[in-house]
């Protein structure tokens, strides 16, 4: 059977194409999320599949739906604002509940 050649390229060549850090191609390929090899210390990441991880979202679209979101929003109660305060000033692990009476 012949050998199948493969786009190949190290951590940083893989995080460059997907604008990602150097550990998240090594934590893709570890999920079997993309395919690689392991080169003696290294792997090489198979950096088609790299690039099909990419997905781009258009922005502007995100952007305009959640101004509409916020205009078709309605008013807060005072209540809603008081626990939304909370949750702002909690500490991580507290629940949000250290600041209420």
């Amino acid at each position: 059977m012949p050998e199948v050649r493969r786009n190949l390229g190290t951590a940083k060549q893989a995080a460059a194409i997907a604008g990602v850090s150097l550990s998240t191609p090594r934590v893709w390929l570890q999920k079997r999320l993309i395919r690689g090899v392991r080169v003696g210390r290294n792997y090489r990441y198979d950096l088609d599949d790299v690039a099909a991880m990419v997905v781009e979202y258009p922005r502007a679209d995100v952007d305009d739906r959640i101004a509409e979101l916020v205009q078709n929003a309605p008013e807060f109660t005072a209540e809603q604002i008081n626990k939304i305060r909370l949750l702002l000033h909690a500490t991580p692990g507290s629940g949000g509940d250290s600041d209420a009476a």
